[in-house]
């Protein structure tokens, strides 16, 4: 029951919001031009919340189903870091975030699901973009050893708890002021429980150093080498 009423609250706020929005594009009830393409944009905004709430609902069905199928291939962890990055910091720009990146490697071959790979950077580059304290920066940093290749995220944000740090990764989990504090739409609650299972089905993990605010992210992947 806990499940359904918090998955019920949060599909119906962005859904709620989309259909006051059409209401008054119906009713044309707006001004002038520039008040009707708000409307549009706004009602287009909730729509894509909608749809990444349900994408998050349906991945990790799967996952814990045992149903998803990888579709792995020979990857390079630092252009698929830089694909995902060329389409992440506009985004964070227009939330006035700083992203820092620092590639200390020129190729980590890794053998992957390039799409479920970057649904974990998706994943934890939004979830630092959402929680991150004023002066906003993400600092990403890319590395590898002779065995695994290391994506840590950082950021600063709020202070917590030892039992809320326990439990970031629960599924369906967010901190009690999540929902006041963000400037943008909170999920349901799934991302980094999404991830963290993405990345160990793909014989990697996905770990959290907190320390004082300061949040630090790692994906470790193991490097494939050719026989």
């Amino acid at each position: 029951m806990n499940l359904i009423t918090g998955v019920s609250h949060d599909l119906r706020t962005p859904l709620t919001s989309m259909i006051g929005y059409l209401d008054l594009l119906r009713k044309r009830s707006y001004l002038d031009e520039s008040e009707y393409d708000r409307f549009v944009n706004n009602a287009f905004s909730k729509a894509q919340q909608l749809k990444k709430l349900i994408d998050d609902l349906f991945v990790y069905t799967r996952l814990t189903s045992g149903d998803m199928i990888f579709a792995k291939q020979q990857a390079d962890m630092r252009d698929l870091l830089q694909q995902v990055l060329f389409e992440f910091v506009p985004i964070a720009e227009e939330h006035r975030t700083v992203v820092r990146s620092e590639i200390k490697i020129k190729r980590a071959s890794v053998l992957i699901d390039p799409e479920q790979i970057a649904r974990i950077l998706d994943n934890l580059l939004m979830n630092s973009l959402k929680y991150s304290t004023e002066p906003k920066a993400i600092d990403i940093r890319l590395d590898c050893d002779e065995t695994f290749v290391y994506l840590t995220i950082e950021n600063e944000g709020e202070l917590i708890t030892k039992e809320q740090e326990a439990r970031l990764f629960d599924r369906f989990y967010k901190t009690e002021n999540a929902e006041l504090d963000s400037p943008i739409q909170v999920g349901a609650g799934l991302g980094l429980a999404i991830a963290r299972q993405l990345a160990e089905r793909q014989g990697g993990r996905l770990t959290l150093a907190y320390d004082g605010g300061h949040y630090a992210f790692t994906l470790a992947l193991p490097l494939h080498t050719e026989a």
